[in-house]
């Protein structure tokens, strides 16, 4: 039986919708979440090897959604919990990018790095809170679903190759 008491509460809903008992209800949460992460998954994998080829980026996206699925396959590039300086930063986005410095300006507008004034940059340790507009509109399901876990250590790296 599961300890996480948000789950449970779930389980119990969908026995009181269903009848079914608790261990069904909850298989049956449990596969619907897995499809959701695929199908999310997915999407990323899509969104993302339109813009990226032999681990560069071809183009930067217009578009709100696809950019933040460029911006989180970027997280990847940085370890949780360790802390860089500005030089370190723009070494690893010039690599893929020749203007790097607008790509560490959007990991940071998008909640995705922090910094301090004396120049030291990290990985958020938390999911940025996003407001329901921008939920729906700009910010992919694989941002809930996936960075969360990396940040805390749960899930590793998104790789383009799996």
């Amino acid at each position: 039986m599961t300890s996480q008491k948000n789950f449970k509460t779930l389980v119990r809903q969908r026995m009181a919708e269903t009848g079914q008992n608790f261990t069904a209800a909850r298989a049956q949460l449990l596969e619907e979440y897995a499809q959701q992460v695929l199908a999310a998954e997915n999407e990323h994998r899509t969104v993302v090897t339109r813009f990226f080829k032999d681990g560069a980026l071809t183009a930067f996206p217009s578009k709100r959604k696809a950019r933040a699925h460029v911006l989180l396959y970027l997280v990847n590039l940085f370890d949780v919990g360790v802390t860089y300086t500005e030089k370190d930063i723009n070494e690893k986005l010039r690599a893929l990018w020749p203007d790097f410095a607008y790509l560490r300006r959007e990991l940071i507008d998008y909640g995705y790095l922090q910094r301090d004034n004396a120049g030291s940059y990290w990985l958020t340790s938390v999911a940025p809170n996003r407001w329901e507009t921008v939920l729906h509109s700009e910010a992919p399901e694989w941002e809930a679903l996936w960075l969360p876990a990396y940040l805390n250590g749960q899930v590793q790296k998104f790789n383009l190759d799996n």
